[in-house]
């Protein structure tokens, strides 16, 4: 389910100066429902009215969709040739191209870009398109009124583009015109009448008109205006008219009882609404003429109406009037409220991932100094003298080697053990591989011939406990070394650490 709020903006006012204070707007609060793919096709999805009636911006209910209906005639609905420019330049191309058109100058306008008329034009070059134009700062003042309105994605379309547009009808042709009478006698003079050709039956579009009483919702300080709440009365009611003559076609007007009767002389057929004070009052009898029809649906007839076009209109995203400045970006349709208990749980799963992190390391290392307090105290206690001028374990191992030597016991450096243990793990090993063997300050230095099998052979030794590395550096001349043969590998041997 989704739910979709329809708000319907009032007419721009011409006589009170910005900035506009808006006042409550008439709004329905509409679910839809999701497709079902057991449904047959061509069956529409009725969608189910929540809440209606009016309400300031700031009082009205969250929703996943907000469709700002501007008034029909606040909307200039014309055509154009449109070149085939970027969005930057089209849009500083686009005053150009309507100025003819406006009675005002076309610099404070909003000009959105409406489909195309001629789809077998080339898109390469410039097509006829249609253009809607609005006042700049009053669509800015209304999309800065809904700022704080809950909602992921939001649009606004014309008034007039909002009305169904009801099935064309056939032209019925005119008659033939009558033969002129001819005398007696005369007709072998005379020649046949032609036979007239039929003209194809051109359908035509009957226009939807809907007329509501015109009430402004900006709000009006009694004080600044220095007016009284008086009655509306028969000589100041205003009506607002919005009709749909055709796919791309529309007006809206602002008329008075007087005006509103004379221009039905002028008005499109097609079929009228209106609502409840329209009907009752306004001087237009094919208002009454129409029965009441009873429905089973909590919308009301003149929500009905505009819920049935605006979702048409909605359904061609270039009828959208929120373009080029006032579009609507990406980081705007995200529902940052939606993702606010992901993200707190997120970022407390982090804190406390942070503070145990910080914790363990806390006690590790009061652990490790407690470990380090524990050697210290055992080398003093077995070697009072020794100053802890490194660490006690390397203290400790030197003290014990010293006392092994004092006593005439070999420590792992001495040259029996490394000779031992490399002959240990050299039991596999040819008995002239071994050229030279040579030991220096606790290492055992080994000459190998030339393709003796070293990783078995390092292996091995690894086994007994000693470590065995290649020497990278050359035998040192001044220490009595030689180098060794061409082709031979020198070797490091000496106790594991």
């Amino acid at each position: 389910m989704s739910t979709t709020l329809y708000v319907r903006l009032p007419q721009r006012p011409h006589d009170q100066p910005q900035p506009w204070q808006f006042g409550a707007m008439a709004f329905a609060l509409v679910r839809t429902p999701v497709a079902d793919k057991s449904r047959r096709p061509g069956l529409p999805h009725a969608p189910e009215l929540l809440r209606e009636g009016h309400a300031l911006a700031a009082d009205m209910p969250a929703a996943d969709r907000l469709v700002l209906i501007v008034a029909a005639s606040d909307v200039l609905l014309t055509t154009a040739m449109v070149p085939p420019l970027p969005p930057a330049r089209l849009r500083l191309a686009l005053p150009n191209l309507v100025e003819d058109m406006l009675a005002t100058d076309a610099a404070p306008c909003h000009i959105a870009l409406g489909p195309a008329l001629d789809p077998a034009a080339t898109a390469r070059g410039a097509r006829r398109r249609l253009l809607m134009v609005t006042d700049r700062a009053w669509l800015r003042a209304a999309l800065d009124n809904f700022a704080e309105h809950k909602h992921r994605r939001r649009h606004v379309v014309a008034a007039q583009l909002c009305l169904p547009l009801p099935e064309p009808v056939e032209a019925v042709p005119a008659d033939a015109e009558a033969p002129e009478p001819v005398l007696a006698g005369a007709g072998a003079a005379q020649p046949a009448p032609a036979v007239p050709v039929s003209k194809p039956v051109v359908p035509v579009q009957p226009a939807t008109l809907i007329v509501e009483a015109a009430a402004t919702a900006l709000s009006q300080s009694a004080s600044l205006l220095n007016v009284t709440a008086t009655a509306t009365t028969e000589a100041t009611r205003m009506w607002q008219l919005t009709a749909r003559t055709g796919q791309y076609e529309g007006f809206g007007l602002l008329l008075g009882d007087a005006a509103l009767a004379a221009w039905q002389a002028l008005a499109p057929a097609g079929q009228w609404h209106g609502d409840a004070t329209a009907r009752a009052h306004a001087p237009v009898p094919a208002l009454r003429a129409q029965p009441t029809v009873t429905r089973a649906s909590r919308i009301s007839e003149t929500w009905r109406i505009w819920l049935t076009g605006a979702e048409e209109c909605l359904q061609n995203p270039q009828l959208d009037l929120a373009q080029f400045e006032f579009a609507q970006g990406r980081m705007d349709r995200w529902n940052l409220r939606a993702w606010r208990l992901p993200v707190a749980l997120a970022v407390g799963l982090l804190l406390v991932q942070i503070i145990g992190t910080n914790i363990q390391w806390l006690l590790l290392r009061n652990e490790a100094k407690r470990v380090e307090a524990a050697q210290a105290d055992l080398l003093h206690t077995a070697f009072p003298n020794v100053p802890q001028i490194a660490e006690p374990p390397l203290l400790m191992r030197r003290q014990v080697e010293q006392l092994r030597t004092a006593s005439g016991r070999s420590v792992p450096g001495d040259f029996l053990p490394l000779a031992d243990g490399f002959a240990r793990g050299a039991q596999q090993l040819p008995p002239d591989a071994l050229l030279a063997l040579e030991y220096r300050a606790g290492t055992l230095y080994v000459t190998l011939k030339p393709g003796t099998n070293t990783g078995a052979l390092r292996n091995a030794v690894r086994q007994t406990g000693l470590q065995m590395e290649e020497d990278k550096n050359p035998p040192d001349a001044a220490r009595g070394g030689s180098s060794p043969p061409q082709g031979a590998t020198r070797w490091i041997v000496k106790a594991a650490s």
